[in-house]
Protein backbone atom coordinates (compact mmCIF):
# COMPACT_ATOMS: atom_id res chain seq x y z
CA UNK A 1 0.00 0.00 0.00
CA UNK A 2 2.71 2.67 0.71
CA UNK A 3 6.57 2.74 0.53
CA UNK A 4 9.07 5.06 2.12
CA UNK A 5 12.52 5.85 2.06
CA UNK A 6 14.80 7.92 4.90
CA UNK A 7 18.27 8.61 4.57
CA UNK A 8 20.98 10.79 6.23
CA UNK A 9 24.73 10.50 5.91
CA UNK A 10 25.50 6.97 7.25
CA UNK A 11 21.94 5.27 6.97
CA UNK A 12 19.40 4.35 4.68
CA UNK A 13 16.34 2.81 5.05
CA UNK A 14 13.36 1.86 3.43
CA UNK A 15 10.04 0.05 3.46
CA UNK A 16 6.90 -1.29 2.18
CA UNK A 17 4.30 -1.31 4.18
CA UNK A 18 0.86 -3.65 4.19
CA UNK A 19 -1.62 -1.13 5.36
CA UNK A 20 -3.63 -2.82 8.32
CA UNK A 21 -3.42 -0.02 11.68
CA UNK A 22 -4.06 3.52 11.16
CA UNK A 23 -4.53 3.40 7.48
CA UNK A 24 -4.02 7.25 6.76
CA UNK A 25 -1.38 8.06 9.08
CA UNK A 26 0.56 4.80 9.68
CA UNK A 27 3.34 5.64 6.64
CA UNK A 28 6.96 4.65 8.06
CA UNK A 29 9.58 5.73 9.01
CA UNK A 30 8.02 6.89 12.38
CA UNK A 31 10.23 8.87 14.72
CA UNK A 32 10.70 10.53 18.15
CA UNK A 33 9.73 14.13 18.60
CA UNK A 34 12.92 15.72 17.56
CA UNK A 35 13.26 12.87 14.90
CA UNK A 36 16.68 11.88 15.60
CA UNK A 37 14.98 8.03 16.02
CA UNK A 38 13.83 6.64 12.57
CA UNK A 39 12.05 3.53 13.70
CA UNK A 40 10.96 0.88 10.56
CA UNK A 41 9.05 -2.36 12.01
CA UNK A 42 6.96 -5.21 10.60
CA UNK A 43 4.30 -6.21 12.49
CA UNK A 44 2.06 -5.24 15.35
CA UNK A 45 2.14 -4.59 18.69
CA UNK A 46 -0.92 -5.89 20.91
CA UNK A 47 -0.19 -3.76 23.68
CA UNK A 48 0.27 -0.08 22.09
CA UNK A 49 -2.80 1.35 23.79
CA UNK A 50 -1.69 0.41 27.19
CA UNK A 51 2.08 1.80 26.00
CA UNK A 52 0.68 5.09 24.38
CA UNK A 53 -1.47 5.93 27.26
CA UNK A 54 1.87 5.72 29.99
CA UNK A 55 3.88 7.65 27.29
CA UNK A 56 0.69 10.02 27.11
CA UNK A 57 1.70 10.30 31.03
CA UNK A 58 4.81 10.80 30.33
CA UNK A 59 4.14 14.06 28.39
CA UNK A 60 5.08 12.16 25.02
CA UNK A 61 2.56 12.95 22.13
CA UNK A 62 1.64 11.03 19.06
CA UNK A 63 1.08 12.22 15.40
CA UNK A 64 -0.87 9.21 14.05
CA UNK A 65 -2.94 6.28 15.36
CA UNK A 66 -0.06 3.74 14.64
CA UNK A 67 0.69 0.82 17.26
CA UNK A 68 4.32 1.17 15.88
CA UNK A 69 4.40 4.82 16.69
CA UNK A 70 5.11 3.94 20.76
CA UNK A 71 8.41 2.24 19.74
CA UNK A 72 10.91 4.80 19.16
CA UNK A 73 9.31 6.84 22.47
CA UNK A 74 9.83 3.57 24.10
CA UNK A 75 13.01 3.05 23.10
CA UNK A 76 13.91 6.94 24.16
CA UNK A 77 12.88 6.17 27.68
CA UNK A 78 14.71 2.77 28.37
CA UNK A 79 16.80 1.93 25.40
CA UNK A 80 17.37 -1.81 24.59
CA UNK A 81 15.18 -2.46 27.04
CA UNK A 82 12.28 -1.50 25.66
CA UNK A 83 11.62 -4.26 23.97
CA UNK A 84 10.60 -6.30 26.73
CA UNK A 85 7.61 -4.15 27.07
CA UNK A 86 6.08 -4.95 24.04
CA UNK A 87 3.74 -7.18 23.33
CA UNK A 88 3.58 -8.81 19.83
CA UNK A 89 5.60 -10.25 16.85
CA UNK A 90 7.79 -7.82 15.31
CA UNK A 91 10.89 -6.89 13.54
CA UNK A 92 12.34 -3.36 14.18
CA UNK A 93 15.05 -1.59 13.36
CA UNK A 94 15.84 2.14 15.19
CA UNK A 95 18.49 4.04 13.59
CA UNK A 96 19.77 6.72 16.42
CA UNK A 97 20.93 9.33 15.05
CA UNK A 98 22.29 11.04 18.20
CA UNK A 99 25.13 8.34 18.34
CA UNK A 100 25.11 7.16 15.11
CA UNK A 101 24.07 2.90 15.77
CA UNK A 102 21.85 0.65 14.37
CA UNK A 103 19.56 -1.47 16.57
CA UNK A 104 17.89 -4.51 15.31
CA UNK A 105 15.18 -6.25 17.72
CA UNK A 106 13.13 -9.19 16.82
CA UNK A 107 10.15 -10.60 18.93
CA UNK A 108 10.47 -13.31 21.61
CA UNK A 109 8.07 -16.26 19.68
CA UNK A 110 10.40 -15.37 16.69
CA UNK A 111 7.53 -14.90 14.56
CA UNK A 112 8.39 -12.06 12.61
CA UNK A 113 12.20 -12.57 10.57
CA UNK A 114 14.90 -10.47 10.41
CA UNK A 115 18.10 -11.47 8.19
CA UNK A 116 21.32 -9.22 7.87
CA UNK A 117 24.64 -9.55 6.45
CA UNK A 118 27.96 -7.79 7.41
CA UNK A 119 29.41 -6.50 4.08
CA UNK A 120 32.44 -4.79 2.21
CA UNK A 121 30.25 -2.14 2.18
CA UNK A 122 28.14 -1.74 4.67
CA UNK A 123 25.58 -3.54 7.36
CA UNK A 124 21.98 -4.54 5.34
CA UNK A 125 18.99 -6.34 6.88
CA UNK A 126 15.89 -7.16 6.21
CA UNK A 127 13.03 -8.78 6.61
CA UNK A 128 12.82 -11.24 3.66
CA UNK A 129 15.94 -12.99 2.69
CA UNK A 130 14.87 -12.43 -1.09
CA UNK A 131 15.83 -8.60 -0.58
CA UNK A 132 19.33 -9.71 0.61
CA UNK A 133 19.72 -11.88 -2.38
CA UNK A 134 19.41 -9.34 -4.83
CA UNK A 135 21.65 -7.15 -3.18
CA UNK A 136 24.32 -9.73 -2.53
CA UNK A 137 26.62 -11.12 -5.30
CA UNK A 138 28.37 -14.58 -5.70
CA UNK A 139 26.36 -16.12 -2.51
CA UNK A 140 27.70 -19.00 -0.65
CA UNK A 141 25.36 -21.96 0.41
CA UNK A 142 25.36 -22.87 3.92
CA UNK A 143 26.11 -27.07 3.73
CA UNK A 144 25.19 -27.64 7.28
CA UNK A 145 22.02 -25.70 6.69
CA UNK A 146 20.72 -27.66 4.22
CA UNK A 147 21.59 -30.94 6.34
CA UNK A 148 19.95 -29.15 9.05
CA UNK A 149 16.86 -28.75 7.17
CA UNK A 150 15.71 -32.34 6.81
CA UNK A 151 16.54 -33.49 9.98
CA UNK A 152 14.67 -30.31 12.05
CA UNK A 153 12.19 -29.29 9.45
CA UNK A 154 14.02 -25.69 9.70
CA UNK A 155 17.15 -23.82 9.80
CA UNK A 156 18.32 -23.60 13.27
CA UNK A 157 19.42 -19.62 13.78
CA UNK A 158 21.28 -17.66 13.16
CA UNK A 159 21.89 -19.68 10.36
CA UNK A 160 20.15 -19.01 6.93
CA UNK A 161 20.33 -21.20 3.09
CA UNK A 162 23.75 -18.76 2.71
CA UNK A 163 26.68 -18.27 4.87
CA UNK A 164 26.67 -14.68 4.14
CA UNK A 165 23.06 -13.87 5.83
CA UNK A 166 22.18 -14.16 9.48
CA UNK A 167 18.98 -14.92 10.73
CA UNK A 168 18.28 -12.61 13.82
CA UNK A 169 17.46 -15.03 16.56
CA UNK A 170 14.58 -14.47 18.47
CA UNK A 171 13.72 -12.16 21.64
CA UNK A 172 17.94 -10.59 20.30
CA UNK A 173 18.32 -7.27 20.17
CA UNK A 174 21.34 -6.16 17.86
CA UNK A 175 23.52 -2.88 18.32
CA UNK A 176 25.92 -2.17 15.17
CA UNK A 177 28.20 0.87 16.12
CA UNK A 178 29.54 3.79 14.08
CA UNK A 179 32.79 1.51 13.97
CA UNK A 180 30.99 -1.64 12.81
CA UNK A 181 31.35 -3.58 16.06
CA UNK A 182 28.34 -5.50 17.07
CA UNK A 183 26.61 -6.18 20.29
CA UNK A 184 24.25 -9.09 20.83
CA UNK A 185 21.77 -8.90 23.81
CA UNK A 186 18.79 -10.69 24.74
CA UNK A 187 15.40 -9.93 26.36
CA UNK A 188 12.36 -11.28 27.48
CA UNK A 189 8.65 -9.88 27.51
Amino acid sequence: DDQQIFQDNLFCGGMRRLSINDLEGGAQPLFNKDKSLVTFYNGEIYNYHKLRNFLEGKKFSFNTSSDGEVIPFLFELYGTDAFSYLDGMFAISIWDGRTNQLILARDFPGEKPLYYSQTDFGFIFSSEVKALELTLDNLTIDRQALWDFPSFLWIPEPATAYEEIKSLKRGTVITIKESGAMETSSFYP
